[in-house]
């Protein structure tokens, strides 16, 4: 920018300053999908228990911010610490707040959980997946919220009118009422995976190189595995053994065998092999000299 700058004699000139201006916290966020940035809402919940469930459900699946509007039980109850486990600090950063709106406060969009079938919650409401895939991108403009209704009759009918949808979890028309904390592992787990899928994270991310065999590679499976098979009689018994053979060849050419699992099946054909020979010497050497078979 242009700034003016005294001279002696009170004359001025004009000078280009280049301001360093430090990034704000706001300008440095990420603004894609993020975990961070969904709520978990539990109302009036009664049951130490189930809010110490929840605790470890959300730590289980990467969330962290856990509102609770006007509880019926002590979030420091003995039970909801020994069902949090690991998820201890998602309980002890609870925010305790008296009534719906200070707990929706500041989301983007928020989503009721409701099982209850009246001709309003028929046509307005989604699945747990619809409702994440419409959430999660959202995130890069502010929190979103899943709220969960009490235990024992859910949301209060007035009380639909804070959320702009409600999440039906399908389940079987008999019984399709589910625990808080089980309601809340199904929204938690499309959150995570959702959240993997428009991150690109790895669906599990301990899964082993999944690299598929070369051709090359399985012919040297096939090449220890038919003989290894031929000794210990497994053709035998066959009038066409080629087919069998065949069958082999064509079932493991339709598994995308990766290159560790076919050095396993290598190794196995491998080791039948060296015990039939090891075990045919042994034998051989227990005989006495008159009973050894001919060559």
């Amino acid at each position: 920018m242009w700034c003016r700058v005294p001279r002696a004699g009170g004359q001025e000139r004009c000078i280009l300053a280049l301001l360093m201006v430090e990034p704000t916290d706001e300008s440095t966020e990420s603004h894609g999908p993020t975990l961070t940035r969904c709520r978990i809402v539990l109302v009036s919940p009664s049951g130490p228990a189930n809010v110490g469930s929840v605790c470890r459900v959300m730590a289980n699946m990467g969330l962290s911010k856990l509102v609770v509007v006007s509880p019926r039980c002590d979030l420091g109850d003995e039970a909801a610490i020994a069902y949090a486990t690991h998820g201890r600090s998602v309980l002890d950063e609870a925010r305790v707040v008296d009534d719906l709106p200070a707990a929706l406060a500041g989301c983007v969009r928020s989503y009721a959980t409701s099982s209850r079938e009246g001709l309003y919650r028929r046509q307005s409401k989604i699945t747990p997946k619809e409702a994440v895939r419409d959430a999660l991108p959202l995130t890069g403009a502010g929190d979103i919220a899943f709220v969960f209704g009490r235990e024992d009759y859910g949301f209060k009918t007035a009380e639909l009118l804070h959320f702009d949808r409600t999440v039906t979890i399908p389940a079987d028309e008999g019984y399709p009422v589910l625990n808080l904390a089980m309601a809340v592992v199904v929204i938690a787990y499309e959150l995570h995976q959702t959240w993997r899928e428009l991150t690109a994270q790895e669906a599990l991310a301990l899964t082993l190189n999944r690299d598929v065999t070369s051709h090359e590679h399985k012919e040297v499976l096939f090449r220890y595995l038919f003989p290894a098979l031929e000794t210990i009689g497994f053709f035998r018994n066959s009038q066409r053994p080629e087919h069998l053979r065949f069958a082999l060849r064509h079932l493991f050419g339709r598994v995308d065998l990766s290159r560790n699992e076919c050095d396993v099946l290598i190794g196995m054909a491998r080791q039948i092999q060296y015990y039939i020979d090891t075990r045919a010497k042994t034998l051989d050497n227990e005989l006495p000299a008159s009973d050894v078979r001919p060559e």
